[in-house]
């Protein structure tokens, strides 16, 4: 088992920290370099009608609008259920009678902390709570059995919402 000998920190934002980590693999050691920051939480919300609900937000290292789902990060003493129904009252102005936890993702791990928490939320209802977004964020309905179509036509295109929208559409198969 690698055994981690020592933590330092290079650099730190309001958004992540990045450190070397020392570690030993059976007595050579080795550094790495990784990227913390906070787990999410990231939901897809069902309307009663069958609906995705989702946001058009801008997304600045891309440089472009694109649409998107529901998410936030989880703060310290929060936890991923708490986290889930705020942002969906912050971001979309409803929050969940039922949710489902999906699972949990990761991305490029070898170096990045990050676990986002996905969430199916139903059973909606009117609620709204004060965001801490920038913009206005848009709220965009469109029929989840074809979701596939926005990511064909290149208009949602994060990975961590293409895993959550068939993880959605596989526990909707199973628990119809």
């Amino acid at each position: 088992m690698p055994k981690r000998i020592r933590e330092k920190v290079i650099f730190q934002t309001k958004l992540f920290t990045i450190k070397d980590i020392n570690i030993e693999f059976n007595h050579k050691k080795v550094t790495y370099q990784i990227l913390e920051k906070n787990d999410t939480a990231l939901i897809v919300p069902i309307n009663q009608n069958g609906e995705l609900i989702l946001v058009k937000e801008y997304f600045c290292a891309i440089d472009e609008y694109q649409l998107g789902l529901p998410k936030g990060k989880i703060d310290a003493g929060h936890d991923d259920l708490t986290t889930t129904n705020k942002e969906l009252q912050e971001e979309i102005g409803l929050k969940a009678g039922k949710l489902d936890k999906l699972g949990t993702v990761t991305m490029s791990p070898g170096y990045f902390t990050q676990k986002t928490h996905i969430f199916l939320a139903r059973e909606l209802t009117e609620s709204k709570l004060e965001g801490d977004e920038e913009e206005t964020l848009e709220v965009i309905l469109h029929p989840f059995v074809k979701f596939e179509e926005l990511i064909n036509q290149e208009k949602l295109t994060e990975s961590r919402m293409i895993a959550a929208l068939y993880l959605a559409k596989k526990f909707l198969l199973a628990n119809p």
